[in-house]
Order: C-alpha cells, then sequence, then structure tokens
C-alpha cells in the first residue's frame, strides 16, 4: 500500500462518524425496548402463575382439613 492510499482509508469525516453512530445507538435502544417488552410481559405472566398457584394451594390445604 502506498502512503496516499493510507491517507484516505483514514481520512474520516467527523459527521460521517456520528451519524452512523447514532444509528447504532439507535439500533440498540430499539432492541433494548423490544427485549425490555418481551421481561415486563414474562413478569405479568409469571405473576399470574404465582396467583394461580397460591390460590391452587390455599384451596389444597382447605380440602385436607
Amino acid at each position: 500500500m502506498s502512503k496516499d492510499s493510507n491517507n484516505t482509508l483514514f481520512k474520516v469525516n467527523a459527521e460521517e462518524v456520528l451519524i452512523k453512530g447514532l444509528e447504532a445507538m439507535t439500533k440498540s435502544c430499539e432492541a433494548l425496548t423490544k427485549q425490555n417488552d418481551i421481561l415486563n410481559n414474562d413478569v405479568e405472566n409469571l405473576k399470574k402463575k404465582i396467583n394461580f398457584l397460591q390460590d391452587r394451594l390455599l384451596t389444597n390445604s382447605e380440602d385436607r382439613e
């Protein structure tokens, strides 16, 4: 490689770097938002399951008496 090709390889416009960085951050934020929605849904389902199992446990204990 010549010295000129190295110079053009590393000449990057600051605006392009910022734009690419913002695009990457946007994609990351969207992925985290989607993951957060999935986790919130899982939490709600687990709360429902806990309530169901607690009710079942109480019902079973009353049946034994």
